[in-house]
Formats: C-alpha cells, sequence, structure tokens
C-alpha cells in the first residue's frame, strides 16, 4: 500500500504538466519527463526512482507502449522497410561505436569502459519513438513505421554488441563465434514468429475458424487475458532468444490482428490497451524517468565553479555531442544512402537519438559487473535524459 499514494501524485502531475505542455502545442511527454524531474531528487525530492515496485510499474509502460506499436505494424510494413531500415540501423550503430570510441580516446576511459560507452552511445528508444508517434498521431505514416522498424534492427544490432563487449569484459570473448550464434538465435525467433502469423493467418479454416470462435464466445476480460497471456509467451521467447522482452513484445502485437482474433475481439482488446497504456502505464513510465535526472549527482550545488564541476561538464558536453552525432549523423547518411528524401532520412534519423530507461538499465549494467565508475555512470544517465528530451522536440519540427 505504500506506493498507492506515490503512484496518484506521479499520475496526477503527468496529466497536469502533459496538459501544460498540450497547450503549449508540445508533446505531452515533456511534461510528464518535467513532472519526474520536479518530483524527483534534483528538486522536491518527494519521490525516489528507487522507491519499491515503481521500477515494475514502469516497465509495464514499456510493455503496453511496444506491444500497443505493434498492434499498428503488419509484417508487410516490415518487409517494405527491411532494406531501407538496415541500412539506418547499420550505419546509426556504426557510427555511434565510433563515436563512443572517440570520447573514451578523449578521455583516457581505458578499453573496457570505452567499448561500453559506446553501447549506450549505440542504443535506440523504442519506446520513446512510439510515445512519441503516437502523440503526434504518425504511427501509422510511411515515415512513423520506417522509424519504428529502425528501432527495432537498430535494438538487435545494439544487443548483440552488447553481449560482445560483455564476454570480452569476462574473458570468454570468442567474437566470430558469438555474432553467428546470435544471429542465429535471431532467426530462429524470427521463424517462430513468421509460422505463428501464418498459423493465425491459416485460411484453411480450423486455426483462424477456432480461435475466432473462440474469442467471441468469451467475455471482453477474458479476450483481453487470452490476448496478454499470448503476448508474454512471445515476449518470453524473444528474451530467451537473446534479443530481449522488448523485440518479443513488439512481434507479439505484430500478430495479433482482427483477421486472427476477430473484429469484436480486436477492438475490444484495443480499446482496454489503448486506455491503460495512455491512461496509465505510459505517464507512470515517463515520469519514472525524470526521477532519475537527479543534477547532484553530476555536480556539486555549493559550489557550481569548482574544476571538478568543469570537468564534468566539459565530459557530459563532448559526451552528447558525440552521441547526438554518431546516432543521428550515422542513421541520416545511412537514410540518404538508401535513398531516402532528406526530410525523410532526418526524421528516422532524430527518431533513434533518444536513449531513454533503456540507456539507463544497460549503463546500470555496466556499473554493476565494474565496466564503468560511478562518474562515468552518472554522466551516461544524464546524456540519456538529455537525448530523450531533444528527440520530441526535433521529431516535432520535422514531422508537422
Amino acid at each position: 500500500m505504500e506506493i498507492i499514494i506515490p503512484v496518484l501524485i506521479i499520475l496526477v502531475f503527468a496529466k497536469i504538466f502533459g496538459e501544460i505542455f498540450v497547450r503549449m502545442k508540445q508533446p505531452p511527454l515533456i511534461g510528464e519527463l518535467m513532472a519526474g524531474i520536479i518530483l524527483g531528487p534534483s528538486i522536491l525530492d518527494i519521490i525516489s526512482p528507487d522507491m519499491q515496485g515503481l521500477d515494475i510499474l514502469a516497465e509495464l509502460g514499456i510493455f503496453f507502449l511496444v506491444f500497443f506499436a505493434g498492434m499498428h505494424m503488419m509484417f508487410d510494413h516490415l518487409r517494405e522497410n527491411f532494406r531501407t531500415s538496415i541500412f539506418v540501423a547499420l550505419m546509426g550503430t556504426g557510427f555511434a561505436i565510433v563515436s563512443g570510441i572517440a570520447v573514451g580516446t578523449i578521455f583516457n576511459l581505458g578499453f573496457i569502459s570505452t567499448l561500453f560507452l559506446s553501447v549506450v552511445f549505440a542504443l535506440a528508444a523504442l519506446p520513446i519513438g512510439v510515445r512519441i508517434l503516437l502523440d503526434m498521431g504518425k504511427m501509422d505514416t510511411p515515415t512513423g513505421r520506417l522509424i519504428i522498424t529502425s528501432a527495432v534492427i537498430d535494438d538487435i544490432f545494439s544487443f548483440i554488441f552488447l553481449a560482445i563487449v560483455l564476454s570480452i569484459a569476462q574473458g570468454t570473448s570468442h567474437t566470430p563465434d558469438l555474432i553467428l550464434l546470435a544471429i542465429l538465435k535471431i532467426a530462429i525467433f524470427l521463424l517462430i514468429v513468421y509460422i505463428i502469423n501464418r498459423f493465425l493467418k491459416s485460411n484453411g479454416g480450423i486455426p483462424k475458424y477456432k480461435i475466432k470462435s473462440f474469442m467471441s464466445s468469451v467475455t471482453r476480460e477474458s479476450q483481453f487475458f487470452a490476448v496478454l497471456a499470448s503476448a508474454i509467451l512471445i515476449a518470453y521467447l524473444g528474451a530467451f532468444f537473446g534479443i530481449t522482452f522488448i523485440i518479443g513484445i513488439f512481434y507479439a502485437g505484430i500478430v495479433i490482428k482482427k483477421s486472427s482474433i476477430g473484429t469484436e475481439a480486436y477492438s475490444n482488446v484495443y480499446a482496454v490497451i489503448s486506455s491503460i497504456t495512455s491512461g496509465i502505464f505510459s505517464p507512470i513510465f515517463f515520469v519514472y524517468l525524470g526521477l532519475h535526472m537527479d543534477l547532484s549527482s553530476v555536480f556539486d550545488l555549493s559550489d557550481p565553479l569548482s574544476a571538478e564541476n568543469k570537468k564534468n561538464a566539459f565530459f557530459l558536453l563532448v559526451s552528447i555531442l558525440f552521441a547526438i552525432a554518431g546516432k543521428s549523423g550515422g542513421a541520416f547518411i545511412g537514410g540518404l544512402l538508401a535513398n531516402l528524401r532528406s526530410r525523410e532520412a532526418l526524421a528516422v534519423s532524430l527518431g533513434l537519438n533518444a536513449r531513454g530507461l533503456m540507456g539507463l538499465v544497460i549503463a546500470g549494467i555496466g556499473l554493476q559487473y565494474g565496466l564503468i565508475d560511478t562518474g562515468i555512470y552518472t554522466m551516461l544517465v544524464a546524456m540519456c535524459m538529455i537525448t530523450t528530451f531533444m528527440t520530441p522536440y526535433g521529431l516535432k519540427k520535422v514531422l508537422k
């Protein structure tokens, strides 16, 4: 029961600040992030990001956001955008890794710390892009689908690179074998999802007819449960095959369609997921992100002009500039190489710039394994938050 009042405060602040930013013609998620900063240790310090249970609610926000995005996509959309997205993701990840290595070299961070810095630079936050596109009503546009497809492929590349870095750090690296194994796991997972999708779309009669008949015969609550249980199973398969729960839940959303479960059941489930995502879990997720912005952990506020503050400020500024230049610059070049118009390439490159909660989680893994020290960790958290703030503004301007 201890979490009930904090969650209520979070939702009230999220709604108030979200509405304020909507009236300022800005994305509401910026208001939700601001609500988190105000409630967190930087200003009021009345809610801690370490509060027990809050992280679980935030992860549910990711779950429903990404699942909801998948429900807006179809396998045909992925096929249409695959070639372009491969260019975008490869170039974005590659340039980001190079920029991370450059920052590590400039500040003499050491080999493993430098590689790990590159991992965080290379990440793209799929849930952030999803929420921005939903708020702007651009999810079902060609550019929106391209951003989402690129983010999915980008995250797959990033997690392969993370596995390689962790393997090197633990002294068990056989990089070619590791890459081949990762590719094989991804291929198996995608094959399983493809088979499930074909099974649900089968015109042979029995699978499709039985599923639709079952879904139409049960209550709305049971329809929601059946879809949710199926989604969790597919998401678990994604985690089991090493491409994260998040990518798994995205593909789960793709296979849940009107053609597979029936129009009425799909409409009922869609309405419920839309309501709980937008009304509860998504605002909690973005406020939770804002709670992690603790200025006192980056700077000594009692002596703003100290040498240590100047050093930290320089490190943070360089990290942000290189992270943006590497990720967005590489993705933009990849988009141009894939024959996108410059405006589309810019939109996709901006959509991949946010690191969000995934960046915070990966930075935490680095700290836990001793790959980075607390100073680097703090700077990475700040970089993840600042790039998350910047992305909605940039996308809104380009996609307007």
